[in-house]
């Protein structure tokens, strides 16, 4: 890992991706993978870190949303809104076996 300080987690980046700084924002992240795609971090503010183990497991095991929570569940296929919301978490599942692709922030 290329990044100083490094993130607290590492669930958001890709396999063999190289993790970096953010040129100019702390605490912002960024994945580069070897194919040149990026993908940007924000830090745990989702709490999506919280939940990293029911990825494998169907939608159905996902406890009660806590009370201050924001989440969105969507099928890994899905159109939907690409925002910036760091406090949402995303659950994205497979449509026809419900089963939970990834859990990430926006």
């Amino acid at each position: 890992m290329a990044a100083d300080p490094q993130p607290s987690f590492a669930y958001w980046a890709p396999e063999n991706a190289t993790i970096r700084n953010h040129a100019r924002q702390p605490c912002i992240w960024i994945a580069e993978s070897p194919g040149g795609s990026r993908k940007h971090y924000f830090g745990d503010q989702c709490r999506a870190s919280e939940f990293q183990r029911f990825v494998g497991q169907t939608i159905d095991a996902l406890p009660q949303k806590p009370a201050n929570a924001t989440w969105r569940l969507t099928c890994s296929k899905c159109v939907a809104q690409s925002d910036l919301e760091w406090t949402r978490v995303n659950v994205y599942y497979d449509q026809e076996t419900r089963v939970i692709d990834e859990i990430s922030w926006p």
